[in-house]
């Protein structure tokens, strides 16, 4: 159990020393930052005001805890929550369509891009848009999903809506299954119903807010994914049994799936991965048991790999899509984006400019001129001056509680065809849209909520850190294996936290690319403030007796 312990002290600190300075020039200058104009959001008050209020939420969320504390964890009691809150999910996807009814319209992006395909191809057409798929293969997926959906909803007689309203639909499910997912974890990990209650509550809040849901691309098509593969994983983790392997085998296919159409989902199976090898090599059980057990455990995660790509293959058949790893764009040509000064980072017509020149040379070559790029510009900034671009690119991307709402190229292109005459239209146009009279408000409420969420990351990290400080003190660390498990999940979303970090930091990247790790950073939050108001009503009660 010690090395546990050292690892969650290692992987704790690292979160910490990554992201406090980016938290506090978050928090104390905000949009003072020297970063892309176009990733700035305007909100009623600043960054200290809405730090302040978060506090003042925390405080009422306390209160509430402390009356939710106690309510019995029983197998009853579980199975009623359990049954309460997939009832809740459901109210919850039903508010959301009715509110996409209100607010929903066409994107002229990379979004719109993919939508106007899947049309294409269900009318018999191509997916046209000369090169694009050629460069940008990671869309086939996505628009393959969305062309199934639209044959769907075509096929069905009575479907009352326009075909692409599937797709929104399909976005509320996983709003829904993201929510139940999220709070399932929380009562695993936490064993408290109170604290599982919080979770509910917020996770409605903070994903009902966003406006993502009526854009049909691959943020919101794969939102549920990470958050539902570590609920599975916390399973796994608490199983034994054959029935083990088959749920390890579904959670890193679903990953994997997931990673094809949306990369951050990678994020999430490696990290399990690591931790997984991390605690089994940790364990003081038989080493030949262990050994065999984690040999399993990665044969079957090369299987789920290899299906996951022959259903990728089967995507292209589909759209008759020809492949050309040649001309596809790579991991080299995003990380030289990311260092773009321009744009801070952000999505810029360089990279394309780039693949299209060498179009007719080889890949290799291509990548050898962007890597030449990124030790140029590297180079040109030196040390200080590289570390400083990625503290305004972390600043840009974590101080955005809209994730890019509105700063995505084309973002309303054009009207959606109207879906209701509810008197709730022109309020939710007014909070949701950019020129709406309450906007500002939309953004405001945002970002305070994501900096609350922020900030229970770093409780969470910080109690992890004196748990496991604590523990290493003791001269007997043994504990009972669930603890252990349960231990396992926590840290595993300190280092997808870590790994979402690192990511934006390195490659092309804006707010948007954190928002499918909604539901995991929220349940990060939720266990870290809920675990501060345990101690603080411990220490009270103790004072009382």
């Amino acid at each position: 159990m010690k090395k546990k312990y050292i690892g969650t002290v290692f992987f704790s600190l690292l979160l910490l020393l990554l992201f406090l300075p980016v938290f506090f020039y978050v928090i104390y200058y905000g949009n003072n930052v020297d970063y892309n104009a176009m990733h700035k959001i305007v909100t009623v008050e600043g960054n200290r005001v809405l730090f302040l209020c978060a506090i003042v939420g925390a405080a009422v969320l306390g209160i509430l805890y402390y009356f939710l504390r106690k309510l019995p964890t029983t197998p009853r009691t579980i199975t009623v929550f359990t049954a309460v809150t997939v009832a809740v999910c459901v109210l919850f996807y039903m508010i959301n369509v009715n509110i996409s009814k209100c607010i929903a319209f066409y994107g002229g992006w990379d979004c719109g891009m993919v939508a106007n395909s899947a049309r294409w191809i269900f009318e018999g057409g191509e997916l046209g848009y000369d090169d694009y798929y050629t460069i940008y293969s990671n869309n086939i997926p996505i628009t393959w999903l969305l062309y199934k959906l639209y044959c769907f909803s075509s096929g069905m007689k009575a479907y009352p809506y326009n075909p692409e309203f599937i797709w929104i639909q399909f976005q509320c499910v996983m709003l829904s299954l993201a929510v139940l997912c999220s709070v399932l974890l929380v009562l695993r990990v936490s064993k408290n119903l109170g604290t599982s209650v919080i979770a509910l509550i917020f996770n409605i809040a903070i994903l009902g807010i966003s406006p993502w849901k009526i854009i049909p691309y691959t943020d919101g098509c794969t939102i549920a994914m990470p958050v539902m593969i570590l609920f599975l994983y916390s399973m796994v983790r608490g199983r034994k049994s054959r029935w083990s392997y088959a749920l390890w085998f579904l959670l890193v296919f679903l990953g994997c799936l997931s990673g094809i159409m949306k990369a951050t989902c990678y994020v999430a199976v490696i990290a399990i991965v690591i931790i997984d090898i991390f605690w089994t090599v940790s364990e003081e059980s038989d080493v030949r048991s262990r050994l065999y057990g984690l040999g399993g455990k990665m044969l079957l995660l090369i299987i789920a790999f290899c299906l996951a790509s022959w259903c990728r293959q089967g995507m292209y058949q589909t759209l008759h899509y020809g492949y050309n790893p040649e001309l596809e764009i790579g991991w080299s040509n995003y990380m030289y984006n990311g260092l773009n000064e321009n744009t801070t980072g952000a999505c810029s017509g360089e990279g394309l400019e780039i693949v299209r020149s060498f179009a007719g040379s080889d890949k290799a070559s291509r990548m050898q001129y962007e890597l030449a790029g990124i030790r140029r510009r590297m180079q040109e900034r030196g040390l200080r001056g590289t570390l400083n671009f990625w503290l305004r690119k972390q600043v840009m991307n974590f101080n955005d509680g809209t994730f890019s709402w509105y700063q995505e190229g084309y973002f309303q292109a054009w009207e959606y065809p109207e879906l209701t005459d509810s008197s709730f239209m022109e309020p939710l146009r007014n909070f949701f849209w950019q020129d709406g009279s309450n906007y500002i408000w939309f953004t405001t409420v945002s970002q305070g909520l994501w900096i609350f969420v922020l900030l229970g990351i770093l409780a969470q990290a910080v109690l992890l850190l004196v748990k496991a400080i604590a523990g290493l003190r003791k001269s007997d660390v043994s504990v009972e294996e669930n603890s252990s498990d349960l231990l396992s999940v926590s840290v595993t979303m300190i280092v997808i936290f870590i790994g979402m970090f690192l990511f934006v930091m390195l490659f092309e990247a804006r707010a948007r690319y954190l928002y499918n790790m909604i539901p995991v950073f929220s349940t990060m939050a939720v266990l870290g403030w809920c675990g501060i108001y345990r101690k603080c009503f411990l220490m009270f009660d103790k004072k009382r007796q």
